[in-house]
């Protein structure tokens, strides 16, 4: 059984800094995330650009993050802020991956959303 089998996952504010509200709704609706109560966590990674923060995440937690394909050399994947909840995680985890923090596809000047 491939692990990421039963992941949810949606992008939650995109590279531009824009949060995805009807995303977001249908996500919540779909992992019927109103069933953890109180009761969840919260796990996130940042770091450089093509560290592996995606493959990482996607080996712990069973996610199924987008990750670089290595042999097409070295490029940004993840933009923005993606949100996952995988089935058999107890208790109700989501998991964020998180674009890199050094964003070199945007050039020097375009922080922006690395400041936000």
């Amino acid at each position: 059984m491939d692990k990421s089998e039963g992941c949810c996952s949606v992008q939650l504010i995109d590279g531009d800094g824009i949060y995805n509200v009807s995303g977001i709704d249908h996500f919540i609706k779909d992992v019927k995330l109103g069933e953890c109560g109180l009761s969840y966590a919260v796990v996130s990674i940042m770091g450089p650009q093509s560290s592996g923060k995606s493959t990482l995440l996607n080996n712990l937690f069973g996610t199924n993050f987008m990750e670089m394909d290595a042999f097409k050399g070295r490029s940004q994947t993840t933009k923005g802020i993606w949100l996952a909840r995988c089935a058999g995680i107890e208790p109700c985890t989501l998991v964020m991956d998180l674009e890199g923090t050094d964003g070199r596809e945007r050039g020097e000047d375009d922080t922006a959303f690395e400041k936000q």
